[in-house]
């Protein structure tokens, strides 16, 4: 179920860092920050640890991702890290309002997949893989952040752009529950209005859309509703921050098996404009064999190989355990602290946020559709009831391999 959260209080989400004063929230919401404050909500009511623990484990609650309130919000999801843009003017070639536009964003994962695979094959490309702006001709870099897909009589790509609501205040002395000489902070938080799009109706509500996975109860769900309007999210809940609502939402996001069939064929159409660009290109198979598809993470992912950290994961599906092919990963850590428990979270290494994942699978559709989608409603490696390793299988921008 995908839901709509709106907030109407700057909301600050993040990290306190020892060696800072200044508080940089988050530009989205963490599915873990929205479960502690539900599980926060029950404790309030009297509920047992016990009890409380069988409710929020029932679910899954995902990350919720930011766009501007407009048209028709298809979906909003982050970019993955084969994203590119041009390195002079980057940004979406089809944002709504003229001067936002820049030379158009490209994904990369399934032509470097393509290349990779030939090369396997015994390929010989007269120059390495490399990609350049259409327009200019200027090199290409990453591509980072959240984007969003407008329906307006066409498709509009729209990159998130966060308006940020700061305040200095006065820090207080723990000993002396009085205000610290000389010490100020900053709190750079969300401001809850953004521009529009188009910039022709001003501002705008900033919203996060994301999933509660699998298909809830009416009284999980409202219970969950309940405690995201009664309980603040983030940090300075006394000080006018972090006050929500929530609402269901309306995504037309592809299903899955129209994700999958479109990553494959568009990784046959590519494998023959790559293929004629080798110097021995009659010698090379006419298609790629198997099925191929991506694992995208949508949060921070948690996995381990015979005990070992690491930020590769396997699958196993149908009785057999796929390992990737080829893949795009940072490192990052998964930790946090419990507000409801009053204590810090385990610290692990963990695969960021926007990895991308390719696995090759030898059986038929019908047998791994099934698996995929239990892929996508229980994410994948562990720590996945605080939201850890929350996927999407095949990102619909891995099909953008021209400038959007």
């Amino acid at each position: 179920m995908w839901l709509k959260i709106e907030p109407k209080e700057p909301l600050l989400l993040g990290e306190v860092r020892a060696d800072s004063q200044f508080l940089v929230g988050q530009t989205y919401i963490p599915g873990r920050v929205l479960r502690g404050a539900w599980a926060e909500w029950l404790a309030r009511k009297g509920i047992d640890d016990v009890q409380i623990l069988n409710t929020v484990g029932r679910v899954r609650i995902g990350n919720f991702f930011p766009a501007a309130e407009w048209r028709h919000l298809r979906y909003a999801l982050p970019l993955p890290m084969s994203a590119l843009s041009c390195k002079r003017r980057g940004g979406f070639a089809r944002e709504p309002h003229p001067e936002r536009r820049g030379h158009g964003v490209v994904d990369t994962l399934l032509p470097h997949l393509v290349y990779y695979l030939l090369k396997e094959q015994g390929a010989r490309f007269p120059v390495p893989f490399s990609l350049l702006c259409q327009q200019c001709g200027d090199r290409m870099e990453t591509f980072s952040g959240f984007y969003a897909v407008y329906q307006d009589g066409t498709d509009h790509f729209v990159h998130f752009r966060p308006r940020f609501h700061g305040q200095t205040k006065v820090a207080l002395s723990r000993y002396r529950r009085a205000s610290a000489e000389g010490m100020l902070y900053t709190a750079s938080a969300l401001s809850p209005r953004v521009s529009a799009p188009d910039r022709s109706d001003g501002d705008t509500a900033l919203v996060f859309i994301g999933r509660v996975l699998p298909p809830v109860d009416d009284g999980a769900l409202s219970s969950f509703k309940e405690a995201l309007a009664k309980v603040a999210l983030g940090a300075l809940h006394t000080r006018g921050y972090g006050r929500v609502e929530v609402r269901d939402a309306d995504v037309d996001l592809p299903p899955l098996r129209q994700r999958f069939e479109a990553f494959n064929q568009t990784l046959r159409a590519l494998w023959q404009d790559i293929r004629r660009l080798a110097a021995n290109a009659q010698g090379l198979p006419l298609e790629p064999q198997g099925l191929y598809f991506s694992v995208d993470l949508l949060a921070s992912g948690v996995f381990q190989e015979q005990g070992i950290p690491t930020l590769v994961p396997t699958l196993p599906i149908g009785g057999h355990v796929l390992k990737p092919l080829f893949w795009m990963t940072r490192p990052d850590m998964a930790s946090g602290w419990s507000t409801a428990w009053g204590l810090p979270k385990p610290t692990n290494l963990a695969a960021r946020m926007r990895s991308a994942y390719v696995y090759r699978w030898d059986g038929s559709q019908e047998d791994l559709i099934p698996a995929l989608q239990a892929l996508e409603e229980q994410g994948i490696g562990q720590r996945r009831d605080e939201g850890f390793g929350e996927c999407l299988i095949c990102h619909p921008f891995h099909q953008e391999v021209e400038e959007k």
